[in-house]
């Protein structure tokens, strides 16, 4: 008897964003006048939250510290739909926490983290949850992972048949997909992040469609390359294409690609075209940048409904 597919799983990091914006140009090796918020952040979180927010019912899988920074955040995580009855709790770590230090423009000069606890998501908790990933429409897996966690997660989506979504995360921690690439549907990475997968140039529009056909070749299915300022780049089977950045007044850069994923993801679910997943994609992560957070309040499902317009 088939299995009915009733949600998403997130799996990844989850932690505490503090974010640094300069009010003037940077002056290095020196205090500097700045902006400085405090908020729910982690990849996999955000991108859950995202999600939980069109309206599609995810689960996230992460954990956290036994303090009052992880209580906090698995509270205002749950208070915006997302399912964090699985977390993981750990009573010897930190919780996970981010720093970012942006420019005057918003957009990130410098990122530091600390997710030691996100080691504790191993391959024997993986497969505590079969219950609910046998159920997942789609899983989408940070390579905040150890590398044998995402591996068993791999194994689990050729048992289960959920699709998978991979997010490189950064530089050091993209290597650890290549293991997945044959399985991947979408392959969610920015430019440095995608060289430390595949040496290649990534400049011009002949250099995208060259390295989408190299990753396609290694079994991805979507390649979603963002580019930040310069927008993002989708190929498939069917050619690629480039979407240009949105022309808008950037309060804050960080979370934007991750509120991308998660509309491309939720268009995909709903069988959109990869031109309209990228329009999605494209208004959630407009909406994000004008927001002060990680995830912008008015991503809501009424936008899911909305459609591709």
């Amino acid at each position: 008897m088939a299995v009915e597919k009733e949600y998403m799983v997130v799996i990844g990091g989850a932690n505490v964003d503090i974010r640094g914006r300069v009010l003037k140009d940077i002056a290095w090796n020196s205090s500097n006048p700045a902006q400085i918020k405090t908020s729910p952040g982690g990849v996999a979180r955000n991108i859950a939250e995202n999600l939980a927010r069109l309206g599609k019912k995810t689960f996230l899988l992460t954990a956290v510290g036994d303090d009052f920074a992880g209580r906090k955040l698995l509270e205002e995580t749950e208070l915006h739909g997302v399912n964090v009855k699985r977390v993981k709790g750990c009573c010897c770590k930190n919780t996970g926490t981010y720093l970012a230090f942006l420019d005057q423009s918003g957009d990130l000069v410098l990122g530091i983290s600390d997710m030691d606890v996100l080691r504790t998501i191993d391959s024997n908790f993986i497969e505590s949850q079969e219950d609910i990933l046998k159920k997942a429409i789609t899983v989408i897996a940070d390579t905040n992972l150890e590398p044998a966690a995402l591996e068993t997660i791999g194994r689990m989506k050729e048992s289960f048949g959920f699709s998978l979504v991979l997010e490189t995360v950064s530089v050091a921690k993209a290597p650890r997909a290549i293991p997945l690439l044959g399985g991947t549907s979408i392959l969610a990475t920015n430019r440095e992040e995608f060289r430390a997968i595949l040496p290649v140039p990534l400049e011009t529009i002949d250099d995208l469609n060259g390295a989408g056909e190299k990753i396609l070749a290694l079994g991805v299915d979507v390649l979603l390359l963002k580019m930040g300022p310069e927008g993002f780049y989708v190929h498939s089977r069917e050619g690629g294409f480039h979407c240009p950045a949105v022309n808008v007044n950037i309060r804050d850069a960080t979370g934007a690609g991750d509120s991308l994923v998660a509309a491309f993801v939720a268009g995909s679910e709903k069988g959109w075209s990869l031109e309209d997943c990228s329009q999605f994609g494209q208004k959630a992560a407009k909406l994000t940048l004008q927001a002060l957070g990680s995830v912008s309040p008015e991503i809501t499902p009424g936008l899911l409904e909305e459609g591709k317009e």
